[in-house]
């Protein structure tokens, strides 16, 4: 279990977590990232089984200091794979409402990735990543940023994140954490200064992250009506391909 989350267990299928100033947005607001987080272990711990795939609609959000409840269903218990349903609650309001699935590696079985990962400086020669928004941000206040450290590649539009957890090993749920940047990289691409306010976090998941960085390979697809759209690819040091993410969000335009 990924104790960084603060998850404790209240019953057999109902659990809860604190948001705390780590797991959510420079406003005190839910991070889209920890919705896909919890989701993704708790799937997990609920299955004994590793996460193939999870998707969290974010219906609700909660404020720092907030409890969040979480019910976990497991729907489907078959021979090797699971199918799950987790359940948010703030207040007696929905806040996530999220689906996953879980299962086990079959022995000899067949072991393919497709794409390379991009030709790019490592993270020691990578700068330091900032975020690009019209309003100052204490550093010096807990945010997300005190548990990530994000290191941004030049040359390429939108520029690829090299990403860890602080002092954490990398896990499944950690990817979803990482990943949550897509709609920033997409505003990047579309050249105007911008992020995104989340409806969806998903992820699918492939061999463990069995790596300190991750690279994040952002892949806008459009914007359009409002709303941006895009994916990412997550790439270990050594080029293997350990996830993918997608999300759609309600874009916000800086000027």
């Amino acid at each position: 279990m990924d104790t960084w989350l603060g998850l404790q267990q209240d019953a057999d299928d109902r659990w809860s977590f604190t948001l705390t100033p780590e797991l959510a947005r420079f406003d005190g607001k839910l991070y889209g990232g920890t919705g896909i987080a919890v989701t993704t272990a708790l799937l997990e711990h609920a299955t004994g089984r590793d996460a193939l795939w999870a998707t969290a609609q974010f219906v609700g959000s909660a404020d720092v200091g907030d409890r969040i409840e979480l019910h976990v269903e497991v729907l489907a218990q078959g021979r090797r794979t699971s199918q799950v349903r987790v359940t948010g609650r703030c207040d007696g309001r929905t806040v996530i409402a999220a689906l996953g699935a879980a299962g086990e590696a079959r022995a000899n079985a067949i072991e393919a990735h497709f794409g390379t990962m991009p030709d790019v400086p490592g993270p020691d020669d990578a700068g330091p990543w900032m975020p690009r928004v019209p309003f100052e941000i204490p550093m010096d206040r807990p945010s997300w940023l005190t548990i990530t450290e994000l290191r941004e590649v030049q040359g390429m539009t939108p520029r690829p994140l090299w990403a860890r957890l602080r002092d954490r090993a990398l896990t499944r749920a950690a990817l979803g954490f990482l990943a949550d940047m897509v709609p920033s990289a997409v505003m990047q691409a579309a050249g105007r200064p911008g992020a995104g306010t989340s409806l969806d976090n998903a992820m699918r998941f492939g061999p463990p992250p069995d790596c300190e960085w991750l690279l994040i390979d952002f892949d806008p697809y459009f914007a359009s009506g409002g709303y941006v759209h895009g994916g990412a690819r997550l790439w270990s040091e050594d080029g293997t391909l350990v996830g993918i993410a997608s999300q759609t969000a309600s874009a916000i335009l800086f000027d």
